[in-house]
């Protein structure tokens, strides 16, 4: 039995585990309970903390029978290694980080990610329809290129062909500008 934490009142068991806060109705305090699948054993009376450890009690939230490895660092769910997923050096659950991504609450959830393959080759184009812009683009597209050549780009894989194609433009522009500037001063 779930009891209210302000008055005391004994909640509804069909509130329990639903994941949706709701009010007591004696003092309409807004709570949401969540209990783990050891609480629904029975007890065992001369059961030590070791016995408890070996007989795998401590189970993730998400996936029974599984051991629990962390609690979550927002809600206090056990959690197993499948289930953990570290942001900003606390272990939360699925449901905490996507609580955390709709309210803004998560500072380090990045879910956007930095194609610098397709900066350099769009570093690298662009300014061919101006011309002069090149002396200054072409040397950093080498620099954006190369620097984040290793870098992972995505989740999934992309290939290099525009790096390689960023890099054969850029090298092409200084080409040019280094011919041009012989043939007017030298």
């Amino acid at each position: 039995m779930i009891a209210c934490p302000n008055c005391r009142t004994i909640q509804s068991p069909d509130r329990i585990n639903t994941g949706e806060l709701f009010a007591c109705p004696r003092c309409q305090t807004r709570m949401r309970a969540d209990l783990f699948n050891a609480f629904y054993r029975p007890a065992d009376s001369g059961a030590t903390l070791d016995h408890i450890q070996e007989q795998g009690q401590a189970e993730c939230y998400n996936h029974p029978g599984r051991p629990a490895k962390v609690p979550c660092g927002q809600c206090g769910r056990l959690l197993c290694e499948l289930c953990a997923v570290e942001l900003d050096g606390r272990n939360l659950c699925f449901d905490c980080v996507k609580t955390g991504r709709d309210d803004r609450q998560v500072a380090r959830l990045d879910t956007r990610c930095t194609h610098y393959d397709s900066m350099a080759l769009t570093l690298a184009l662009v300014p061919m329809l101006f011309v002069f812009p090149t002396i200054v683009t072409a040397p950093a597209t080498l620099y954006v290129a190369l620097r984040y050549w290793k870098r992972p780009s995505t989740v999934l894989p992309r290939s290099r062909w525009r790096f390689i194609v960023a890099i054969l433009l850029a090298v092409a522009q200084m080409a040019g500008w280094i011919l041009v500037l012989i043939r007017k001063f030298g």
